[in-house]
């Protein structure tokens, strides 16, 4: 082949990688647009049920302090008896072994029971101390996801192709963030399935470019791999 037709064959087929490594950056990353969306979505998602949940764990929660405050009352109560009837007997010269055996068996046993009561009434206050903890860190995550996607929102300027109507604030509350999150990646998706389909056309007419230079089917090469071949041939 002669000097200026390999020269603007090779030309050609470089302009054709440059098309198809720049669409592949663009596809890239509109991918990555769209698992961040889809991150923020789906953890938007979570943090709305989880501070849904709060308020009912919470009073959960209250009832089960009544429930742990009237078994510290009633466990006092019965070591209190059980002291007294201690006391008395060891202070009593009409006492028998057994009875005072018996006696600090029971205050001993009522001391168990007040302990484990009281631990479990400290358990209940340290449960509603995580809640409230949760919830604080749930509230300041929403703030954190609103941030995320007003940076991904400016982001989409950058992409030309998506629509006007994915282009808009994402809003303040979860459910705002949801339904942008679900406008924003079914326009992604509809701008990368273009740019894929651009691509597979930039592949193809390298495809029949090797093919009418090099008088053989190329199959479905990538654009790099036919620049190669070509060069190889042309530049011999």
């Amino acid at each position: 082949m002669a000097a200026a037709p390999a020269d603007a064959v090779l030309a050609h087929v470089a302009e054709l990688q440059r098309r198809d490594e720049e669409i592949a950056g663009q596809i890239e990353a509109v991918r990555a647009l769209e698992e961040r969306v889809g991150a923020v979505r789906a953890r938007a998602a979570f943090v709305g049920e989880a501070l849904e949940r709060i308020p009912l764990a919470r009073d959960e929660v209250t009832r089960r302090r009544r429930d742990a405050d009237a078994a510290v009352e009633t466990a006092a109560a019965e070591l209190e008896r059980a002291s007294s009837r201690l006391a008395t007997l060891e202070s009593s010269r009409r006492r028998s072994t057994d009875e005072l055996e018996r006696a600090r068996k029971e205050d001993a046993t009522a001391r168990e029971a007040l302990s484990d009561a009281a631990a479990a009434r400290a358990r209940v206050d340290g449960r509603d101390e995580a809640l409230i903890e949760e919830e604080s860190a749930l509230r300041a995550e929403r703030g954190e996801l609103g941030r995320a996607a007003v940076g991904i929102a400016s982001e989409l300027e950058g992409i030309g192709r998506v629509t006007e109507a994915a282009k808009v604030s994402p809003g303040e509350t979860l459910a705002e963030l949801d339904d942008w999150g679900g406008r924003v990646r079914s326009a992604l998706f509809v701008v990368r399935g273009t740019l894929e389909a651009e691509r597979e056309r930039v592949v193809v007419e390298a495809n029949a470019l090797g093919t009418s230079v090099l008088g053989e089917e190329l199959g479905a090469s990538g654009v790099a791999l036919v620049r190669r071949r070509l060069e190889a041939a042309l530049r011999r």
